[in-house]
């Protein structure tokens, strides 16, 4: 009786311990590849002099030596996790150990000793644990993937170690110093990332016993002079220009330059600078004529033609501000978007004149699809202030409704300089457009390449089918720069060789795959708060994860923990940016505009006062700032009370050789219970779903498996390229 009361007493020990647990601490993936692979170590040394003052500090805080490293390990996975809460073994026998820090302000020294109190309490129910019956849950074999070993007494034990059910471990050994190893599946885990690993134990480790009053979150990532290094990299992406020198002032000199290299063309006309500069000129001056001034905003809803080109231009000489809608949206989205954009007309055609009169009756238009009517005028110039809006464009509004954002005309040329420079455009140049004019890359695929005599070639509708369509397109227009979403993006370089092409670029999404072609690959990255591109990646071999790159001119990209401390390589934290091209916010917005456009602590200068976070998951790869993007904070669901990161799913998913694309979205059944379903798209015309559960029930905790997982032909996708999850089927 003594003895089952005893077992009573260790089952609820070790399920109020674990419970509530709701994720499963790993150190991320680099990538998966066949689960056969030998551990590789990385070993590194602590010395007698460093080992010494260990010693001291356990001796001055009442500590055992144990708790103090493991509480040190539990730290380095809370970084690398991104979570507060983290279970993870602390021996070979696999005994879990729970650290869960709900307030980052408090000392290390406490944490050490709660840390020594869970240990003691442990090692005195450790029976149940080992046991066969022991913590049966939905998580399993599950709720541990690494682990902390020290050994006191240098046993070879590596033989036993081989056989652990984890994909990375760390293990301790104490002779006249310490000696660490760091254990890790070479198949999982790339050599960087585990030096990453071990070089943050060390630090952390030399922080805390150098500093007994020293709080979690005054624990930094990255030391003083690794944080000079990352400095002096941003430094070398500074480029002076003269922002005095407007869009106008360009275009009219390039004008003079190349007065008969076509500018624009559509499926039916091509257009000259010279003629540009004229029917520009006479669109400002009937604007001008109707009561626009310098500073307001023009809608434009146009068809997929030289229109929208030709209204941007037109906007831009009179000092307005450009402001495209997709003519495709609904009216009350685009009612909305007229007033949040604070729109005072409409530049049109003709078709769309009837919807305008009876959908938006207080706004008026002017049609350019007929210019006829217009009179010849003479030159238009008007003097552009570097501060002053250039155009205003609307975000997504995935998960809301869309917000309108406002960029200068100094954060447009410093975009426009990096675009042109970074491929070495040139004016014989032709930038095919693809992308919908709602969204906020086509500001990179007009604006820069006008700037050089090159020309801007509009995509027509039959041309933007599939990725077939668009190359034969390319082809018979001798198109050479091509941006294409990234979804399309990876089936238009695994099936489309394009000869003429010269540069395709990919963006919006996550991007995977790799075929060597002719043309140059870019990954570029870039969120509309920040003028559409800030990082771009040269893609030159295939990658599990292909980064997006470093930033680009007058940039500076940071990677902060929840401490708002810098990360150290491989530690994801939320990716922060600031500089020239930051935007003023969003408009009538100004409680988002607190909490995403946020004074920036490492400001130097007038254009590094704020900075924009971005939302997203991110990491530095290596230590030339080179970026990965993980996924997005904001995926990050519950499911019958446990925390699941969607992006993780998703990631796993892609990981599969087979497979080119997917989504997993959270479903509601008629009685309100949640569950995950997961689409996927394979290069082949079948991949059997059989086989994607397998994969993912072999990395993945159960809570994480989707019910249900359905083979697509095509992911649907919203007019800016973006997965479309309203359009998926109900499974």
């Amino acid at each position: 009786m003594t003895d089952n009361k005893h077992y009573e007493k260790a089952e609820k020990y070790w399920s109020n311990l674990l419970k509530d647990y709701i994720t499963l601490a790993r150190f991320p993936n680099d990538f998966i590849k066949d689960d056969s692979c030998n551990f590789s170590i990385i070993q590194k040394t602590i010395k007698k002099t460093n080992y010494d003052k260990i010693l001291e500090y356990c001796d001055k805080n009442q500590l055992d030596i144990e708790s103090l490293l493991i509480s040190v390990y539990g730290i380095v996975l809370q970084r690398f996790t991104y979570e507060d809460d983290v279970v993870f073994a602390k021996n070979l026998m696999m005994l879990p150990i729970r650290i869960h820090v709900k307030n980052q302000n408090i000392k290390f020294v406490d944490l050490v000793k709660s840390v020594m109190d869970q240990s003691n309490e442990s090692d005195e129910f450790d029976y149940y644990m080992y046991s066969s019956n022991a913590y049966k849950s939905s998580m399993n074999d599950k709720l541990i993937n690494t682990m902390f070993n020290l050994d006191i007494l240098n046993s070879n034990s590596f033989i036993d170690e081989k056989n652990l059910k984890v994909d990375l471990f760390m293990k301790a050994n104490i002779k006249d110093g310490i000696r660490l190893k760091l254990v890790y599946k070479s198949c999982f885990y790339d050599k960087r990332t585990a030096r990453s690993i071990i070089y943050l134990y060390k630090y952390i480790l030399n922080q805390v016993i150098n500093n007994n009053e020293i709080r979690l979150n005054s624990i930094q990532n990255m030391k003083e002079e690794h944080e000079e290094m990352f400095t002096n990299i941003l430094d070398g992406n500074k480029f002076d220009f003269d922002p005095s020198i407007s869009y106008l002032d360009k275009l009219k000199n390039q004008i003079k330059k190349t007065p008969n290299n076509i500018a624009i063309s559509d499926s039916s006309e091509d257009i000259t600078y010279r003629d540009m500069d004229i029917i520009t000129d006479k669109i400002a001056s009937k604007l001008l004529e109707m009561g626009v001034e310098k500073g307001d905003t023009i809608a434009v809803i146009q068809g997929r033609n030289k229109n929208v080109v030709l209204a941007a231009i037109s906007i831009i000489k009179i000092g307005a501000v450009f402001f495209p809608i997709d003519r495709t949206n609904p009216n009350e989205r685009i009612n909305y978007l007229l007033e949040d954009g604070r729109a005072k007309l409409i530049l049109t055609a003709q078709y769309f004149t009837d919807r305008i009169e009876k959908g938006f009756p207080e706004y008026k238009y002017l049609c350019i699809d007929n210019l006829g009517y217009l009179e010849s005028i003479k030159e238009i110039y008007t003097k552009i202030n570097p501060k002053d809006e250039a155009y205003r464009i609307s975000t997504s509004g995935t998960s809301g409704r869309p917000k309108c954002i406002s960029i200068r005309h100094e954060s447009l040329m410093n975009m426009s300089y990096f675009s042109i420079d970074y491929i070495n455009a040139n004016e014989k140049d032709i930038c095919g457009v693809y992308l919908s004019f709602s969204f906020d890359a086509i500001m990179k695929q007009i604006f820069p390449y006008l700037l050089i005599g090159a020309r801007v070639d509009i995509l027509p509708e039959a041309a933007r089918e599939n990725e077939y369509t668009v190359e034969d397109y390319c082809i018979k227009k001798n198109v050479t720069i091509l941006a294409l979403p990234s979804i399309l993006g990876k089936l238009f370089m695994m099936n489309c060789p394009c000869p003429n092409l010269r540069i395709l670029q990919v963006g919006g999404d996550k991007f995977k795959g790799y075929i060597k072609r002719n043309y140059d690959i870019y990954n570029e990255y870039g969120p509309a708060e920040f003028t559409v591109l800030c990082t771009k990646f040269h893609v030159d071999k295939y990658y599990d994860l292909v980064p997006v790159g470093r930033p680009i001119y007058n940039t500076e990209a940071y990677i902060i923990d929840k401490n708002n401390n810098v990360c150290a390589i491989g530690v994801p934290g939320e990716l922060c940016l600031s500089g020239i091209q930051i935007a003023n916010g969003y408009l009538n917005n100004e409680e988002q505009n607190k909490r995403s456009f946020v004074d920036n602590p490492f400001a130097h200068d007038e254009y590094t006062k704020k900075m924009y976070r971005t939302g997203d998951l991110a990491k530095w790869i290596d230590i030339d700032g080179t970026i990965a993007i993980i996924g997005r904070m904001d995926s990050q669901i519950k499911i019958n009370g446990i925390r699941i990161e969607i992006f993780e799913i998703e990631n796993m998913i892609t990981m599969i050789p087979e497979i080119k694309n997917c989504v997993v979205v959270k479903k509601e059944d008629e009685n309100g219970e949640k569950y995950l379903d997961a689409f996927y798209v394979p290069y082949e015309d079948y991949y059997p779903t059989e086989k994607v559960r397998e994969f993912l029930e072999n990395n993945l905790p159960p809570h994480m498996i989707p019910k249900n997982i359905s083979r697509l032909c095509v992911l649907p996708v919203t007019p800016i390229g973006k997965v479309d999850k309203k359009a998926l089927p109900n499974l």
